[in-house]
């Protein structure tokens, strides 16, 4: 695909039941005008229609994404299972009168933010968004229980006026029952049943979203109560006539928060660039990259460490006697090679046999701003019986552990040496080097027939190219 070609989009139409060929274009547009209030701002729905390209790509076969579970062949489809929206047709019917002006406003949003996604460590968010946050928007693993560091819980008072800041909902004891599953504690001649008692052991989050809470001595989540109750919001109480549960906002919190968005724009003329980065953590908003077969790796940043060097080191030494600052520099420049010919920029703490220090690598590093920093060092241990690789990442850096793992199974399969496993450590220039850093343990060399592999070039080059494999994989958003 070249640069200015269009991107077409194989979506599965369950009414023809067939696979048609689309322009993203068009499919940003209908997305955005399902989405999101047609009525506002124009920056608010460039929001939106970059959160809506971002998930399109981010889904795409052409760009390495997982296409539709569903239907082999297609990246999306129109039955309801990767996300509904309403085509221009239908579209049509609903605007009638005013369909050519809000179809002329959505392809100015879409004109106007051509190409743009939203990426975070070069690769297309999962990009979230919701209507009405209710004063903050919410952690990722409060909502799905895993840690994503671009779903940052934020403060948002922006969204005051959305018709959806305040709500109630009533219930009865039985609609409760059935949606929830449980069973009160039924009224006696003798007692009665108190909401405070169906209510019990509530947590709440400092900006006064439910975490979790008893309900007739069941634990639920916020995030579940809101489902099954079909709750506007995570943020609401109740009163004690009856049970009225009154919400504040609508939605999960994650990511955009629409009325946010739209008073940002209205009230303060903001960007969509600038709504987003608001709402979206440490995210950057770049143009797409289109699929290049033979620069998979173009447009990436990526700083190889071969581990020790020179006389001042304390590198392991093989039963044999091979070192390991020698192994090193042997796959690092292999590696540094392989990963220019892939299209990436390429650099090197170290090309020749020299000492550098900790501090000195991270200074490196953190000069070039790199995507990633792979560090390369071969394992050791008292036992001479003990074989593998592993690989280590700093804590909480998913996107290291995402790469590390991907990086591992091409190693395991290429050089078939024991997958030992992806694993945590505090590591100095984990903390020092400004970028996602993995810590590549190629195999032990302690063990002798490892040792032996270590020295052969061909091995060493294996080594270097199933570490491209894996970078390769992790770009393209599986």
């Amino acid at each position: 695909m070249k640069g200015d070609e269009p991107i077409y989009i194989k979506v599965y139409d369950h009414t023809q039941k067939r696979i048609d060929s689309r322009p993203i274009c068009e499919l940003v547009k209908e997305m955005v005008g399902t989405q999101i209030p047609i009525s506002f701002e124009i920056e608010a729905l460039k929001a939106q229609t970059i959160i809506a390209r971002t998930w399109i790509i981010r889904r795409c076969r052409h760009f390495g994404g997982t296409g539709c579970k569903k239907h082999k062949g297609a990246d999306l489809c129109t039955d309801g299972h990767c996300g509904t929206w309403k085509s221009k047709e239908e579209l049509q019917k609903e605007w009638k009168e005013n369909f050519e002006k809000n179809w002329e406003k959505l392809s100015r949003a879409e004109e106007e933010t051509k190409d743009k996604i939203i990426t975070f460590n070069n690769k297309p968010i999962d990009p979230k968004f919701h209507s009405t946050c209710g004063g903050s928007t919410e952690n990722s693993e409060q909502v799905q229980d895993n840690k994503v560091l671009y779903l940052r819980k934020v403060l948002c008072d922006y969204c005051k006026e959305s018709p959806y800041y305040r709500g109630t909902q009533e219930f009865t004891l039985e609609e409760i029952e059935e949606r929830l599953n449980i069973k009160f504690l039924k009224a006696t001649p003798t007692t009665d049943t108190e909401v405070e008692s169906i209510f019990e052991d509530v947590e709440r989050d400092e900006d006064g979203r439910i975490v979790s809470m008893k309900i007739g001595g069941t634990k639920f989540k916020g995030i579940e109560i809101m489902k099954y109750l079909g709750l506007n919001s995570t943020r609401f109480g109740w009163q004690s006539t009856g049970i009225k549960i009154e919400t504040q906002g609508k939605g999960d919190g994650m990511g955009l928060c629409q009325y946010g968005a739209e008073t940002m724009a209205r009230k303060e003329g903001k960007k969509a660039e600038e709504i987003l980065n608001y709402y979206f953590t440490g995210i950057q908003i770049k143009k797409i990259q289109k699929p290049d077969e033979e620069k998979p790796l173009s447009g990436k940043v990526i700083i190889v460490d071969p581990g020790h060097g020179g006389d001042s080191t304390e590198d392991a030494v093989g039963p044999e006697g091979l070192r390991e600052k020698d192994v090193n520099l042997a796959i690092g420049l292999e590696l540094l090679k392989l990963l220019k010919e892939a299209g990436a920029e390429a650099y090197a703490t170290r090309t020749q046999d020299v000492y550098l220090s900790l501090s000195r690598r991270a200074e490196l590093a953190n000069k070039r701003n790199p995507d990633f920093f792979l560090s390369i060092h071969q394992n050791f241990f008292a036992n001479p019986n003990i074989s593998g690789t592993e690989i280590y990442y700093s804590r909480g850096d998913e996107e290291g552990k995402i790469l590390a793992n991907a990086i591992l199974e091409e190693m395991a399969e290429e050089l078939q040496t024991v997958p030992r496993g992806v694993k945590v450590a505090d590591f100095y220039l984990f903390r020092e080097v400004r970028s996602s850093v993995l810590q590549i343990e190629v195999a032990f060399l302690t063990n002798p027939e490892e040792e032996r592999k270590l020295k052969e070039p061909e091995f060493q080059k294996k080594a270097a190219s199933a570490i491209v494999k894996g970078l390769i994989r992790y770009y393209s958003y599986e």
